[in-house]
């Protein structure tokens, strides 16, 4: 049996050789890809491009608004779970 695996990638077609023993990925061969655009598209697609980044940045930005509240929730979990939980910690020295 061979220790080499030749396989194609569903998703972007990319011709791979994978070792069978360790699961790395030995070489790739990439489809090429037809780079010519016009003007227009890729001014278009660097217009569109600001407002990914406007969508992406209000989104993080309303995540770190509520990041106090969802922190302090956690929080005061932890204390509930922690004070009904009656054993003893576990001490470092008792492990040996």
């Amino acid at each position: 049996m061979s220790d080499r695996v030749k396989t194609i990638c569903p998703c972007c077609s990319t011709k791979l050789v994978v070792d069978t023993n360790s699961g790395e990925i030995l070489s790739e061969e990439r489809p090429k890809q037809d780079h010519l655009k016009s003007f227009d598209d890729a001014m278009t697609q660097v217009q569109g491009g600001e407002a990914r980044r406007k969508d992406a940045f209000d989104k993080a930005f309303d995540r770190t608004q509520h990041l106090d509240d969802v922190l302090q929730k956690k929080f005061e979990e932890a204390q509930k779970k922690a004070s009904k939980d009656k054993s003893k910690p576990i001490k470092p020295f008792d492990l040996d």
